[in-house]
């Protein structure tokens, strides 16, 4: 049955942004990602599970503790728009920015694209 909404699934790919350690990044994409979904933002494009959970490490290693809040979120047609705050550890706002996401069939997200400004070179 599919649902007429997608935010239970936004929400668990959101909170795998939020989770440092692989094996339980890996389940939530599971449950809310295809496995040859394709990720987009300003820094980057990966495709399936293994390129875009070494992304996610990598922001991991830069800014540890990091979590993403989700502030708005609308869905219609398979597709949804989410706007969210990255924040560090200590619970300071870092960024604010937009994501797309295209959803399949399974309900699970094929394409997710971020908006934000990408951190100047230091």
């Amino acid at each position: 049955m599919k649902s007429h909404s997608h935010s239970n699934t936004w929400e668990t790919y959101s909170k795998s942004w939020s989770v440092a350690d692989t094996a339980t990044r890996l389940q939530l994409f599971e449950q809310s990602l295809n496995p040859d979904c394709v990720y987009t933002d300003p820094i980057t494009q990966a495709t399936g599970y293994g390129e875009l959970s070494g992304y996610m490490a990598a922001l991991h290693n830069e800014v540890p503790g990091v979590t993403f809040v989700n502030t708005d979120f609308k869905d219609h047609h398979d597709r949804s728009l989410a706007h969210w705050n990255m924040v560090d550890g200590k619970g300071d706002i870092l960024s604010q920015g937009a994501s797309y996401g295209l959803y399949g069939a399974d309900g699970r997200l094929t394409e997710m694209t971020g908006f934000f400004e990408p951190p100047s070179a230091g």
